[in-house]
């Protein structure tokens, strides 16, 4: 006879809600104790009708409450994840979003792809978090606009960018034109954009996004070795540092390292590290921080016979004689962003390898 205890209404069996991009949202609930995050993906590519080689594109993650997005592994299950971080009520939500970008969106089979695309890169934009000249911002704002508000006039205008960009306009932009002036010039790009199909529309401003370095990057808060504030940025491209202004809050371009530079990415507890191969004399260095640490080997050795440290698959060298290494070192806010910073590295990383090779 089982234990009575254990049984549990299905009322009170702990549930998932899934977000997803286009609005929806699913109810999972978690009948058995082995029900992964990959089940559940699979679940969501059905529903969103994804072909088998798009859905890798896809993932789901979370939101703390500091506000950093964080991926869930395929492997991990869902019962725990409920048990762990979920609400009184043993409900947890979850988000579907676009893990991986490619070049361009005409890589992607299926129109529901696209379509989903250009909803997470919409996120992007009003995260702030996608940079581009003030004259394509005006004009993806105005692309929005006839997605969204198509029946937008020129006195409702300032109602219909309200609607597609909740947290108002990026402050780099505030900076140059103030708010009836970007209104006035995403205005006189929606009347272009209001008579375009709105499929043309969507791909449009996928591509237009396209050309910015930020497109398809997850930003965290961090500090460098200064603690100065910062941001990590993780994409297909590599890994991008910004500075982040503390009167104004504008974020600029500041390092820049492409995944054909990195030799290995580590964490440990709240410290992240950017492990850079040392530039040949005949290199410029000129992309190289004033700051960089240089370490020697037995610093190196410690650091990663650690017990607590995390070490991605490098290019180290197995001869006897051990370049030296540049370190950047970055201390993120808590151990789990930490951890998810590296994760979302090595994930990209991995991406970036896979995709170079389909390219040869």
């Amino acid at each position: 006879m089982g234990d009575p205890n254990r049984t549990v209404s299905a009322s009170r069996r702990p549930k998932a809600i899934v977000r997803l991009l286009d609005f929806q949202q699913i109810e999972v609930i978690v009948l058995h104790s082995r029900l992964s995050v990959e089940d559940v993906l699979r679940l969501v590519s059905e529903k969103l009708e994804l072909s088998f080689s798009d859905s890798q594109y896809f993932c789901l993650g979370f939101t703390d409450n500091l506000n950093h997005f964080h991926w869930l592994d395929g492997s991990v299950i869902l019962y725990d994840l409920v048990a762990s971080t979920s609400n009184p009520k043993g409900t947890l939500t979850l988000s579907h979003h676009v893990r991986f970008f490619v070049d361009t969106i005409y890589e992607v089979q299926c129109a529901s792809t696209a379509k989903l695309f250009f909803f997470d890169i919409h996120n992007q934009l009003t995260r702030h978090e996608l940079l581009v000249a003030s004259e394509d911002y005006f004009e993806l704002v105005a692309i929005l606009v006839s997605v969204f508000v198509p029946d937008c006039q020129e006195h409702t205008i300032a109602e219909a960018i309200s609607r597609v960009m909740p947290l108002s306009h990026p402050p780099y932009i505030l900076l140059k034109t103030d708010q009836s002036d970007v209104e006035k010039k995403v205005f006189e790009k929606f009347r272009y954009y209001r008579r375009l199909p709105v499929g043309t529309g969507m791909i449009s401003f996928i591509k237009l996004a396209e050309k910015s370095e930020s497109y398809g990057y997850r930003m965290y808060e961090a500090l460098n070795e200064n603690n100065d504030k910062c941001i990590l940025s993780i994409g297909y491209k590599g890994i991008y540092i910004y500075r982040r202004s503390r009167h104004q809050n504008l974020i600029t371009p500041y390092l820049a390292y492409p995944w054909r530079v990195i030799d290995n990415l580590y964490y440990r507890d709240k410290k992240f590290s950017i492990e850079i191969r040392e530039p040949k004399k005949t290199e410029s260095s000129e992309n190289v921080a004033d700051d960089v640490i240089l370490i020697n080997d037995r610093q190196l050795s410690e650091a990663f016979s650690h017990p607590t440290t995390q070490v991605s698959c490098g290019r180290r060298r197995s001869n006897n004689q051990q370049p030296r290494v540049l370190l950047f070192p970055f201390t993120c806010a808590t151990p789990l962003v930490c951890r998810t910073v590296w994760m979302s590295a090595i994930a990209q990383h991995r991406f970036f390898l896979e995709r170079k090779e389909l390219k040869k």
